[in-house]
């Protein structure tokens, strides 16, 4: 009886280790992406602000669209569309 219970001791402690393992390995990766992400907000500022005119000009291509004349047109349109 007691040999199966120094197994069971020694197959606790080995899985017990293993799982530090992994942690310690996890929680590497995670510091190294979080400074990834860190890296990238503190340079996506810059990036970003480069994008103004083209958010600009998708803003006021998406305003044309849903304006008064383009639903007069789809309006036009399906009165002439329909069979």
């Amino acid at each position: 009886m007691e040999t199966i219970l120094t197994v069971c001791v020694v197959i606790v402690t080995l899985a017990f280790v293993a799982l530090v393992v992994q942690a310690v390995l996890t929680l590497q990766q995670l510091r190294h992406t979080a400074k990834a992400v860190e890296y990238l907000a503190l340079n996506a500022d810059g990036k970003l602000t480069a994008l103004d005119p083209l958010i600009t000009g998708v803003k006021s291509v998406t305003d044309a669209v849903s304006s008064g004349w383009f639903k007069a047109a789809r309006a036009v349109y399906g009165m002439f569309s329909r069979d």
